[in-house]
């Protein structure tokens, strides 16, 4: 799980453009960890923005965040490689995700760079680049510095939250930082699945529920009068786990049809190898893997084959858990990753961050436009954008966006809660919800979520402000 264990130390700066001295902090203690590092205080000392200082008390803003190279595989130099590993180099995959930390901890800008967008010269200054360029372009755009959190009328209050992991860990990472700034106020989340966290907010065991079905589809089951707001957008993978295979993997919205319904069976399927010549894909079982528990993601999953396959929508259609016609169940996100990273020639789903965790490749996909697309957070906004201008956008699907640089399974996760008869806990919930859609959204991007669309965002606040 990504965790940032730094926290800002007495930072001055109020706002992204008021960022002039920066202390690079700890980049976590994963493989390549400590060369990112080097090479981002590198490039933000060469780029003429920022000033690097060697003291965080001599800081503006501080950088800290969460890095990671490895290799994946390795590419054949010689047919002697066979025979001979030296005649062969590793092909590496990383990421770099970071948080700027200003004035009482205020995430100020955050970002999750990946090497599927960018052209490799070296795949750590590729990363680093990313990351300084889009910096240094949001610092020169910026127009509007988040609110400074005001705590001095609050009343204690605790509020118990269970449901989808597929948002856990930005989740996890807003709660933390919302109490270190309201610290009269504690939220506590399960990840425990869409289904069974709705079926706890009916039951009144918790006081909100986490959901990535969307709270239209979901009738009767949550209480009369709940609110509902879009959290954050994020994309379902396709995983896999294919030994000596280093090549991206291009699936075909038949071809996740035909594998996750049986018909498909093995790696080296006509159909699969049509569509990549390139790969040398083996003559091997699919294993696959499906969650088990009720699930979000597989709701997301499942609504996306329904809009591509008309076998699919008439044998299975979309739900958060439906009878899969072969496969292997996991619970969770995490375990489902985890399943697929310990089991060769396996494919399953998950929600993006999930796949670096546990080092895994994942499919790019063909979309409605005909373009193959790998997720990453410009993919996920292209299908976010335009979101805020449906009326009925509670209930809003994103799969298979028309949009021609979306990724197709991309999807909004919710959070539910009924009113309250709890004063302070009413007046906590809304609270957050205000800050989640303001200064939270700035935190979304270090973990590969893609914030909200500003129009969204203006009409939550409009309906939070309603609230009684």
């Amino acid at each position: 799980m990504l965790v940032f264990v730094l926290t800002a130390n007495g930072q001055t700066a109020i706002s992204l453009k008021s960022v002039r001295s920066v202390y690079v902090g700890s980049l976590g203690a994963d493989q390549g960890a400590e060369e990112l590092k080097r090479e981002l205080i590198h490039d933000l000392s060469r780029s003429g923005h920022f000033t690097v200082v060697p003291q965080i008390r001599q800081a503006d803003a501080l950088i800290d965040g969460k890095g990671e190279l490895w290799v994946k595989g390795y590419h054949s130099l010689s047919p002697r490689a066979r025979i001979n590993p030296s005649y062969a180099e590793p092909v590496h995959d990383g990421y770099l995700s970071v948080k700027v930390h200003g004035k009482d901890d205020q995430i100020l800008w955050s970002y999750f760079a990946d090497p599927r967008r960018i052209s490799f010269r070296e795949l750590k200054r590729d990363l680093v680049d990313e990351v300084v360029s889009e910096l240094t372009q949001d610092r020169d755009l910026e127009t509007t510095p988040p609110a400074p959190p005001s705590n001095a009328n609050d009343v204690p209050a605790s509020l118990r939250g269970a449901g989808a992991t597929f948002p856990f860990p930005l989740y996890q990472d807003w709660f933390n930082t919302f109490k270190r700034q309201h610290p009269a106020w504690s939220f506590d989340y399960a990840g425990i699945g869409s289904d069974l966290g709705i079926t706890q907010l009916a039951a009144g065991s918790i006081d909100f529920a986490g959901s990535d079905i969307p709270p239209g589809e979901l009738g009767n089951r949550i209480p009369p009068g709940s609110n509902s707001f879009p959290t954050v957008g994020g994309a379902v993978v396709l995983i896999y786990n294919l030994p000596g295979v280093t090549s991206e993997l291009r699936l075909t919205p038949d071809l996740i049809a035909g594998i996750f319904s049986g018909s498909i069976r093995t790696w080296n399927d006509p159909a699969l190898t049509a569509m990549n010549p390139s790969v040398p894909l083996p003559a091997a079982p699919i294993a696959t893997f499906h969650r088990s528990d009720g699930s979000g993601t597989t709701y997301a999953f499942t609504d996306y084959l329904s809009k591509v396959d008309e076998r699919w929508r008439a044998q299975n259609g979309a739900a958060a858990g439906i009878a899969w016609a072969s496969g292997t169940g996991a619970n969770g996100n995490e375990d489902l990753a985890k399943s697929v990273a310990g089991t060769p020639y396996s494919i399953g789903y998950v929600e993006f961050i999930y796949a670096f965790e546990n080092h895994l490749s994942f499919a790019a996909v063909r979309n409605l436009a005909g373009r193959f697309v790998h997720a990453d957070l410009l993919s996920i906004m292209a299908a976010a954008n335009g979101a805020g201008e449906k009326d009925q956008y509670l209930s809003l699907s994103i799969t298979n966006s028309l949009a021609a640089n979306a990724y197709p399974i991309s999807t909004f996760s919710w959070l539910v809660a009924p009113n309250s008869r709890d004063a302070a806990k009413e007046t906590a919930f809304k609270t957050f919800i205000e800050w989640m859609l303001t200064s939270g959204q700035r935190q979304c991007s270090a973990l590969g979520y893609a914030p909200l669309p500003k129009n969204l965002v203006d009409r939550e606040l409009s309906a939070v402000r309603k609230l009684k």
